[in-house]
């Protein structure tokens, strides 16, 4: 297994963003159509966002993992977000996920990145394992939204 930037796998950004929308959009009731959501992901060089990454099993993209600006309009001041982490149901509980975190971090340390951010209403004790520190939780008429935020520099 790979783990890669989109950019470097254009073939795969389909897969991603349906993926994404999917796992993300339908399933949330999000309003987001597919094609935007696949062009939100086509990443342009000249553009620092999104930044995703992909783990590719030899030619089978099983996981992705994204960098963007803004990922709750309510809170601009937090700013980068890891969002839409994804790992396919049979690759999953073998360290997938945590590797495109790894490879996300290792980015936004070289892009002198402070703190990225990340939200959650159902991963908050996955996120705390790994040092993420919980500094809000907006409730919701669904679940609580727990937001948290990761030091890159101290990693």
């Amino acid at each position: 297994m790979i783990i890669d930037t989109l950019s470097n796998h254009p073939e795969h950004l389909e897969v991603v963003a349906i993926m994404i929308h999917s796992e993300f959009v339908q399933k949330k009731k999000g309003t987001a159509r597919y094609d935007q959501v696949k062009a939100f992901l086509d990443k342009k060089p000249s553009e620092p966002y999104p930044m995703t990454f992909v783990a590719l099993d030899d030619v089978t993209c099983i996981g992705t993992v994204s960098l963007f600006e803004n990922d709750l309009n309510e809170r601009p001041a937090y700013t980068p977000w890891l969002a839409s982490l994804f790992v396919e149901t049979v690759y999953r509980n073998q360290g997938i996920a945590q590797q495109l975190i790894n490879q996300l971090i290792i980015y936004a340390k070289s892009r002198q990145i402070p703190t990225i951010y990340l939200k959650t209403d159902n991963a908050s004790a996955y996120y705390k394992k790994f040092g993420w520190i919980l500094i809000e939780t907006i409730e919701t008429t669904d679940l609580p939204l727990h937001i948290f935020s990761y030091n890159v520099q101290e990693s």
